[in-house]
């Protein structure tokens, strides 16, 4: 039993070490030449570590983002979409205001005709680290938003939303569970200040299935340098299908402690 767990062990660190390097994983197309970047488990047909308590990246805590000027944006989500298979065509918003004490920021998120997440969820969407490219390619957005170099080797921990990715709204504030899905909430670690490492106003929101395959994605756009939330659609660029994998760098924790405990809980 114990060589089969030791056995077990060393394959799961060679996959981790794979994807850590700049050969696309064999599971999916490889990446378009256009873009650059480390494939990892973002994009990869596999999921992410157990969260780890106080696991977070070389740049150590997401800081609370104070003074932020007053702004409105907004993504809308293109018809169509950029991938396909799952027979739906997600529609909806994703609109982000500035609060009145300047402190964060307000997201609501507004979406229908999402796949059923029974089959292809819970679906996940983040705030990636690049906008849509003209061509509509999801992937050209590359990884989520990470100033602080986490990475994506385990889960975010929802109670410490600080250690988690800046941009992993799913992750700090619940994944997408229905067909149709609204919710509104606050999130302390994104910035309406440009030129701050926490700024996503010039970036994008990409949504994805469970094994993490772009199903459609969105760029933001200011609509008001007010806190109202009065706005007009975005403009929607032209889609081409592709899966494919984001680029982003491991955090602190180690890797193979890491993975012994993802084989830990899988033998438990």
């Amino acid at each position: 039993m114990y060589s089969t767990l030791l056995i077990s062990a060393l394959s799961g660190l060679a996959l981790v070490h794979a994807q850590s390097e700049a050969t696309p994983n064999p599971t999916i197309p490889a990446m378009p030449t256009s873009t650059v970047g480390i494939p990892t488990i973002e994009g990869a047909l596999v999921y992410d570590g157990p969260p780890v308590i106080g696991y977070t990246g070389p740049g150590g805590n997401a800081t609370i983002q104070n003074g932020n000027p007053a702004a409105t944006f907004q993504a809308v989500f293109p018809t169509p979409e950029f991938d396909t298979a799952t027979g739906t065509t997600i529609s909806g918003s994703v609109t982000a205001m500035t609060p009145a004490n300047g402190t964060g920021v307000m997201f609501t998120v507004s979406l229908a005709n999402l796949p059923d997440p029974a089959l292809y969820g819970p679906l996940v969407y983040h705030i990636h680290q690049l906008p849509v490219p003209s061509d509509g390619n999801c992937t050209g957005t590359m990884a989520h938003l990470d100033p602080t170099q986490r990475g994506e080797l385990h889960a975010c921990e929802a109670m410490a939303p600080q250690t988690c990715q800046a941009g992993d709204l799913a992750g700090k504030h619940g994944n997408i569970t229905a067909t149709t899905w609204n919710v509104s909430y606050t999130d302390l670690f994104l910035s309406t200040t440009p030129g701050s490492p926490y700024y996503f106003g010039d970036l994008s929101v990409v949504i994805h299935s469970s094994n993490t395959t772009r199903l459609t994605c969105a760029n933001f756009t200011m609509t008001s340098t007010s806190t109202s939330n009065t706005t007009s659609p975005s403009s929607t660029p032209t889609i081409t299908p592709f899966m494919g994998a984001a680029s982003t760098t491991f955090g602190s924790a180690s890797l193979f402690g890491g993975v012994m405990v993802a084989i830990a809980s899988f033998f438990l």
